[in-house]
């Protein structure tokens, strides 16, 4: 971890999901980088503008809500610095013909340690093109991922850590509503675009039951009929039960 009074540089996180922001916010400032945020693709497209080659790495989620992830790294590879390192992450795994957009690329949940990695790995790099950090998932996963969770309890204080939960459990309690409006009026893209924000924001903190469950959610309504799916309900009660513990715990 870097010392507070070194700086490894600015890196500008794109992410819609608070969750993914706000822990990201927490982990990079503790790896020793200056952090600014975006929650759109609008909204990263003019920070890159305004700071210009004051930004060293720009860390963007491949799935926003205003605009696709291919043709936002576009925009932002034609907008940043020459300096300036673009690399993607998601939840799910990056596509081979997209991959040559980035530099790098994380697989949610990832740790400030696999991004320093990442970052190192592409500045020494002449080839370019993208790498895939892989994070490999429990058996049978649990409500909480012990690994990630004390990861966390360690490199933050206790309100910050239970504020971070709080933030997660009812990002996923809004998300859940719009997946039920979603499924009301039969708009699956919605439906699925909620689940998958609910897998990598969950996955990063180590909310396993709750990514697990998006994940089915995500992928059985592509081709599985709707009785395969975890329902609404499903996630009510693991947010419950991951409140319950976190209780004990923070």
């Amino acid at each position: 971890m870097a010392s507070e009074e070194t700086s490894c540089g600015t890196v500008l996180v794109v992410d819609d999901d608070v969750i993914v922001r706000e822990l990201l916010n927490a982990v990079l400032g503790l790896e020793g980088y200056e952090v600014l945020l975006a929650a759109s693709g609008d909204e990263a497209l003019a920070v890159v503008a305004r700071e210009g080659a004051g930004i060293d790495v720009i860390l963007m989620d491949l799935h926003l809500p205003d605009v696709k992830g291919a043709e936002l790294a576009r925009r932002l590879n034609a907008g940043k610095a020459a300096g300036t390192l673009l690399i993607g992450m998601s939840g799910s795994r990056l596509n081979l013909e997209d991959s040559e957009l980035f530099c790098s690329f994380l697989q949610k949940p990832f740790s400030g340690e696999d991004f320093s990695a990442a970052v190192e790995r592409a500045r020494t790099s002449s080839g370019g093109g993208a790498m895939n950090v892989e994070m490999e998932g429990g058996k049978g996963k649990p409500v909480l991922d012990e690994e990630i969770y004390s990861r966390l309890a360690a490199m933050m204080p206790v309100a910050q850590l239970r504020e971070l939960y709080r933030i997660t459990v009812d990002d996923v309690l809004q998300r859940v509503e719009r997946m039920r409006i979603a499924r009301e009026r039969g708009d699956m893209q919605v439906y699925r675009a909620e689940a998958h924000s609910i897998k990598g924001g969950c996955g990063m903190v180590g909310a396993s039951e709750l990514s697990e469950l998006a994940t089915a959610a995500e992928l059985d309504l592509k081709g599985g009929s709707e009785r395969d799916n975890p329902s609404l309900a499903d996630f009510d009660a693991a947010c419950t039960r991951l409140q319950d513990m976190l209780d004990a715990r923070i």
